[in-house]
């Protein structure tokens, strides 16, 4: 099958791809090639670096397959389900702060059981000579008590990523075993199951296939990887593979690089770079380029160079309508109205922001303040700013006898949470500079101000706690290979379940390796437990007659469920049930495909048996 080669060129570099339609949102910097003398590559070890789309590196072949938009739900993941404003720290009897008992006990059993797959389907399996494994989640900090409930938070985040880490290798080897099948071996989820040290209930490993770690479709986006055409890669045959499941793949060429027999079939024709030139200039409207990238005269989103608020005014970024310079006056039933401000607080005195402008929409409008006031510089005055700019690079904290003022964007609790620009004095700047970094520290060099902001960067490290985290947090990665991981407890898997779908409902008399109701119409039915409660879309009279007629008690033992398991259902899921149940009992086979799909997800089957001797 002939498929089309894209050819886009950025920045007078070339890069072609089969599968993608546009360049990566950012492309990295080009990285050194791999040194086989020192047996090593410039691949970044953490892995807050590498949750976008980054360079092919010899060591890092589960680099491509980290899930973009990870959604941490269903039993295996939903503990991770947390944000920065959301997730619980507690204080340790030192004074300290740590993620809360509960969550670190879930996190450290989800790593086990993690670590353990990724020895299981990595057995007999090909991987690079030199590759490398992701870093564990608790070598990034979950485990260890912070200085503050900032830096404790951060550091959670942070290790909760490193769980998309493991899963992206845990990815790899699925991959691999799907698209290079041997004869004698099993599927992955054999391999777990039937594992003589620890067999995996299949209803967890059911549950591990539906997740980006599992799922090897396109539901699932993934970052990808751009390979540099001078270099080939031990792993090069994975491109293949990676193409097959719509792994993004770019190759870049440099100029006057010639293509080897590995990426010959990347290589453009002349006609091809003609009309990447024609579309990267002429094709676009209002000079957007291809990959999605801020204007440089625009670099926090405003849309236009003269009205940064879209249709609104420079003045009134909330929507009223500016007057014009001519005498005639805008009517004022034209005038849209003002907005309810209090909701918001009242900006602080001398801070430069409007009541009710948040972070975002100050830069925003500082940027195209400070573009006007640019174009009026005189070139001693220019030469002044570049001159505020070059120092101001290093990030030093300001002396006490300069003259740069300091402001810190500081949330309100009782506005849940919208930050307030609070200018912070002289003698207050040292306790707070190191609270920051150069990821949230902005420099503006026409007013001579920093801005420190954690929304910037949520998760990013303070400068202040480098010590921290170098030496403690991330020591030097060994190249040994990863400790041999205990067989997790065979109950945990069933907790997961059980926890997920419903405490304190057990059927394990009957089916000893799914416990709980909603998981068995899960398993065995196709139910999803997070069916919707409301009223059925293509409901008949009759089928609404017999969701109103049905009593709970009555349905639930007709299922098996027993007066001692039950109580734990909440009365949105037992409506749902309900309405499950009525679909299947009331609908002829044939018309099993009006069942909606956030009911039923098993789809219209003529083999599925969904007769009830009692029902």
């Amino acid at each position: 099958m002939n498929r089309r080669l894209h050819v886009f060129t950025h920045e007078g570099q070339r890069f072609t791809s089969f599968n993608a339609s546009s360049l990566p949102a950012v492309i990295p910097p080009i990285p050194r090639p791999w040194n086989p003398q020192l047996e090593s590559d410039s691949s970044p070890e953490n892995i807050k670096d590498v949750l976008t789309t980054q360079w092919a590196y010899e060591t890092r072949p589960w680099f491509p397959l980290i899930p973009t938009n990870p959604v941490f739900d269903g039993a295996v993941f939903s503990c991770l389900n947390h944000s920065f404003y959301s997730i619980p720290i507690e204080s340790t009897p030192d004074g300290r702060h740590i993620l809360r008992g509960d969550v670190r006990q879930q996190w450290e059993t989800l790593e086990q059981k993690l670590l353990w797959c990724q020895g299981r389907l990595a057995a007999n399996m090909h991987f690079p000579w030199y590759g490398q494994c992701p870093r564990a989640p608790r070598d990034y900090g979950y485990l260890r008590s912070h200085v503050d409930v900032t830096l404790a938070k951060k550091v959670a985040l942070r290790s909760r990523d490193a769980f998309l880490g493991i899963s992206a290798i845990c990815t790899y080897f699925i991959m691999t075993r799907r698209y290079r099948p041997h004869k004698e071996s099993s599927t992955w989820t054999d391999l777990l199951t039937n594992d003589a040290r620890c067999p995996i209930p299949s209803t967890w490993v059911t549950e591990l296939s539906r997740t980006f770690l599992g799922d090897l479709t396109d539901s699932v986006p993934r970052t990808g990887m751009i390979i540099n055409a001078a270099y080939g890669l031990s792993w090069d045959t994975d491109v293949v593979m990676f193409e097959h499941f719509r792994v993004p793949i770019w190759v870049f060429w440099p100029p006057n690089v010639l293509p080897n027999k590995t990426w010959n079939r990347y290589f453009p024709s002349a006609e091809d770079i003609a009309a990447a030139t024609h579309t990267s200039w002429g094709g676009s409207q209002g000079g957007n380029n291809q990959r999605g990238i801020r204007s440089d005269d625009n670099p926090w989103g405003a849309q236009s160079s003269d009205d940064p608020w879209g249709t609104q005014s420079n003045d009134n970024p909330w929507g009223a309508q500016s007057q014009s310079n001519d005498s005639e006056q805008t009517p004022a039933s034209a005038v849209q109205s003002q907005p309810d401000l209090s909701c918001f607080p009242l900006p602080n005195r001398n801070s430069g922001q409007r009541h009710g402008e948040d972070w975002e929409a100050f830069f925003a409008r500082r940027a195209m303040q400070n573009k006007k006031k640019e174009e009026k510089e005189t070139p001693s005055h220019k030469q002044a700013r570049l001159s505020r700019e070059r120092s101001a690079e290093n990030h030093r904290i300001p002396g006490k006898s300069s003259t740069i003022q300091v402001f810190e964007w500081q949330p309100q609790d009782d506005y849940n949470g919208f930050m307030l620009r609070t200018h912070i004095t002289k003698a207050g700047v040292e306790g707070v500079w190191g609270d920051y970094n150069k990821c949230t520290r902005i420099f503006d060099s026409f007013s001579n101000q920093w801005d420190l902001c954690l929304a910037l960067d949520p998760t990013s490290m303070p400068d202040g706690d480098d010590r921290e985290d170098d030496d403690d947090i991330m020591p030097p990665l060994p190249k040994t290979a990863p400790l041999d991981v205990p067989p997790p407890a065979p109950s945990s898997f069933l907790n997961d379940i059980h926890t997920y779908f419903g405490s304190n409902v057990s059927l394990s008399s009957r089916h000893k390796d799914i416990e709980g109701l909603a998981p068995i119409l899960h398993y065995y039915f196709g139910y999803r437990p997070t069916a919707p409660s409301s009223a059925p879309l293509y409901a008949s009279m009759q089928l609404n007659e017999w969701i109103k007629k049905t009593n709970w008690d009555h349905l639930r033992k007709l299922l098996g469920d027993s007066a001692a398991e039950t109580g734990s259902i909440a009365e949105p899921q037992r409506q749902s049930i309900k309405i499950f149940i009525a679909y299947l009992v009331n609908l002829k086979e044939s018309d099993l495909g009006v069942i909606p799909p956030d009911v039923w997800d098993l789809g219209p089957d003529p083999s599925l048996q969904i007769t009830h001797a009692y029902i």
